[in-house]
């Protein structure tokens, strides 16, 4: 998992919310399959050119974030959707669909997840992103315009709102590097090459460790 901090700054959140305020939301479920409609209970954003507008925003954002770039390696992205929970709402655990658009053009492996938050924490209660994975259970409630990346295939929910409403962009990524483990490998060995830089003004140690991070890209990218 790993927090983007700021991935949105205050003025193009607080202009995302306001042209959410003003859009006609659906029943989330009728975006979902399987046993999916029994677990969820949010609304999302109708498509349309607003939500066009807003996720072009989000995506350019990602997109130029040199912490989603070395973190994620993506290759594509998903178009985000925009969800409101108001209060008694809620998505119980779940595992996100192991390829969105089967058999489209767009379709896209979901390697990782992306949940951007829009709303101020402090302006409503409960909702916390619940996370299962290998090392253990975790909550997150982030500031808003700021993000969390987690590997798609954790099981996940949102836990129910009891006052105020959560408003988030969430999306899906396809990873040039197919292997969490590999990810995780490359994401570890990006800070050490980091932390090496600003060390040493002799940079032969950082750009050993750089050269030997392109050479697992090239042979673990898919």
């Amino acid at each position: 998992m790993q927090v983007i901090e700021r991935l949105l700054p205050e003025r193009e959140v607080q202009g995302i919310l306001a042209a959410l305020a003003d859009e006609e939301f659906q029943d989330g479920r009728l975006t979902t399959a399987n046993a999916a409609p029994l677990l969820k209970n949010n609304r999302e954003m109708r498509a349309g050119a607003t939500r066009e507008r807003l996720g072009k925003i989000v995506l350019q954002a990602l997109q130029t974030n040199p912490t989603v770039q070395s973190t994620a390696l993506p290759s594509r992205y998903s178009f985000p959707k925009f969800s409101k929970y108001g209060p008694g709402m809620y998505y119980d655990f779940h595992t996100d669909a192991g390829i969105l658009n089967l058999g489209l053009p767009s379709a896209l492996r979901t390697d990782l997840s992306c949940t951007v938050f829009l709303s101020d924490p402090a302006s409503y209660e409960g909702g916390e992103l619940t996370i299962r994975a290998a090392a253990g259970t975790s909550q997150w409630k982030l500031p808003s315009g700021s993000a969390l990346l987690y590997r798609t295939s954790d099981l996940h929910r949102v836990e129910a709102v009891t006052q105020g409403v959560r408003a988030v962009a969430v999306l899906w990524i396809q990873s040039y590097i197919r292997d969490a483990h590999q990810r995780d490998i490359l994401a570890r060995l990006n800070t050490v090459c980091q932390t090496l830089s600003q060390r040493n003004a002799d940079r032969t140690e950082a750009d050993l460790v750089s050269n030997s991070i392109h050479d697992l890209i090239r042979l673990w990218a898919a």
